[in-house]
């Protein structure tokens, strides 16, 4: 219903119909939970074949249009994970494998669809993937982390999260009322630089 309903929206640029195993938890070990990662994925490139499919964002993909990674490792840790190809199939973000068994890379661009999260050790009743005290120390995780993803040879994007805070999630750019958290210039600047 949903590729139905929005398939001619033009601000959707691939399908996700499954996230991160939700619903899929037991990739590893059985077999029909798969299958049901295969449906999903042929049932919506049945019904649009114009865009990629990510068979389970995150992890554990089955058969994908783009390998789609969560990773909320430090710099230093994306870095490594992400230097090759073949280390960044390799990898395990969240203990999971990139792929589940029985499938492996075809050669898919492969993305940071998450990273980051930074949230700021002022902002109570929320949280983040790694806490930061102020703008300033903001600005150099976030610099260290973009850095990192673009000197790997391997990695054709990525996605931070997140734009804004949302609900418990205090890890955007900006606070849940839209107002930056630190300088929107020196954020384009670092997010705008040249790979290497």
């Amino acid at each position: 219903e949903a590729v139905r309903r929005d398939h001619n929206h033009p601000c959707i640029v691939a399908w996700v119909p499954m996230n991160e195993s939700w619903g899929v938890p037991e990739l590893a070990t059985d077999p029909a939970q798969i299958d049901h990662l295969l449906s999903l994925y042929h049932l919506t490139r049945s019904l649009d074949r114009s865009r990629p499919v990510v068979s389970n964002d995150g992890w554990e993909h089955a058969r994908t249009d783009l390998c789609t990674i969560h990773d909320y490792g430090s710099p230093e840790d994306l870095s490594c994970r992400y230097a090759t190809p073949e280390s960044s199939v390799a990898a395990r973000p969240a203990k999971r494998p990139i792929y589940a068994p029985g499938h492996s890379s075809r050669g898919e661009p492969i993305l940071i669809s998450e990273f980051g999260g930074i949230a700021f050790s002022s902002e109570e009743g929320g949280w983040g993937y790694s806490t930061v005290a102020d703008a300033e120390e903001f600005l150099e995780r976030y610099d260290a982390l973009i850095s990192a993803l673009l000197e790997s040879e391997a990695v054709r994007g990525f996605c931070y999260t997140q734009l804004t805070d949302v609900e418990q999630e205090v890890n955007g750019l900006l606070t849940y009322d839209r107002k930056p958290k630190a300088d929107p210039a020196r954020i384009r600047k670092v997010t705008s630089q040249k790979r290497p």
